[in-house]
């Protein structure tokens, strides 16, 4: 899910699941006014297009289907909600469940969560996919009695690091990158491990990079980590909906664009949690939390002028849209809610 704005709109892009339709991409229109959503289906035929990112008018989407179905990431040109194909590569592996575009560097990285694998895809000039260039096999990298589930793949831009979070071992991994292969070394790596049985899901960095917070999907724990004489260690562990029962089903993590506020969905709870952090101290401290308007939060979005979130409900099939106060954090419902099937 991703937001841009105009003047008068907010322009929102969604990724769905598509049991029982091929089209699962959708453009939205957000009145700036009102909060009102509308929705528009788009002509593009994509199994399980559940996650994407978008890159100076490039959509860069993955299937996430089984390696019998190929799983591929497939890239558009993207332009007033029309897509048009300009590359498609195949994917390693078998359901992929992120993909990350890093415009400075130019690639792309995707995480597969049904085999642990990690992709690193070269783009050209003009940020088209030229060709795959890497993969990490997670699971076969140290012996585990646990299973491997990479749940994201995300290049930093100041270090030139490539992070990678798995869900199934529980572990933080940092991959620098070798100057000599042109490729990230999975010798001279870090593995930040976390608490077993935690499923870490997402992780967000503060703008400098120095600082990340990790949501996790089981213990439904918020961990803050920071970098430390060039090594990543642990600040803190709490809850990340506090004064609720353990859902084990975290969802989606945001930092707000002033870097002020973490926000959290809880999808067995339906609730947007916020949390604001104390850049000083490292320390997350809890705020509220909102009913999401709706069932199995999936996902949200906060516009880039930081007055709107809208967040998508898997099982209700309802978008939703949160008037946004940039002074405290605080959200409020607009009261409109839209639809998609």
């Amino acid at each position: 899910m991703e937001l841009s704005q105009s003047s008068k709109n907010l322009s929102l892009t969604i990724g769905c699941y598509t049991p029982d339709s091929p089209y699962g991409l959708y453009h939205l229109d957000l009145n700036t006014k009102t909060g009102q959503l509308n929705a528009e289906k788009l002509d593009i035929q994509i199994p399980n297009p559940s996650y994407f990112d978008i890159n100076q008018s490039q959509m860069y989407v993955i299937s996430e289907v089984t390696s019998a179905n190929q799983p591929k990431i497939s890239q558009y040109s993207f332009q007033h909600s029309l897509l048009t194909k300009v590359a498609n590569l195949d994917i390693t592996g078998c359901s992929p469940c992120f993909v990350s575009v890093n415009s400075k560097y130019q690639l792309a990285t995707t995480a597969q969560y049904g085999s642990g694998h990690i992709d690193v895809y070269q783009l050209d000039d003009a940020l088209v996919l030229k060709q795959h260039i890497q993969v990490i096999d997670s699971s076969t990298i140290e012996e585990s009695p646990r299973v491997s589930h990479a749940h994201q793949a995300l290049i930093l831009n100041h270090t030139k690091t490539l992070v990678s979070v798995d869900l199934g071992l529980d572990q933080v991994s940092f991959y620098p990158f070798d100057q000599a292969t042109h490729l990230f070394s999975i010798e001279e790596r870090q593995e930040l491990s976390l608490s077993q049985g935690s499923g870490p899901r997402h992780l967000v960095f503060t703008h400098d990079e120095k600082m990340g917070i990790a949501l996790c999907e089981l213990s439904e724990q918020l961990v803050l980590i920071h970098q430390e004489h060039g090594k990543w260690r642990v600040s803190s562990e709490q809850p990340a909906f506090p004064n609720t029962l353990n859902g084990q089903a975290a969802g989606a993590i945001k930092l707000s664009p002033d870097e002020r506020f973490v926000y959290l969905s809880g999808r067995r709870q339906n609730i947007i949690s916020c949390f604001e952090l104390d850049h000083q101290s490292k320390v997350l401290n809890y705020q509220y939390s909102i009913d999401c308007g709706g069932n199995f939060p999936r996902d949200f979005a906060i516009s880039p002028s930081r007055e709107w979130l809208v967040v998508v409900n898997q099982n209700s099939h309802n978008i939703v849209s949160f008037k946004r106060n940039n002074a405290d954090g605080t959200l409020e419902k607009t009261g409109h809610s839209t639809m998609v099937t």
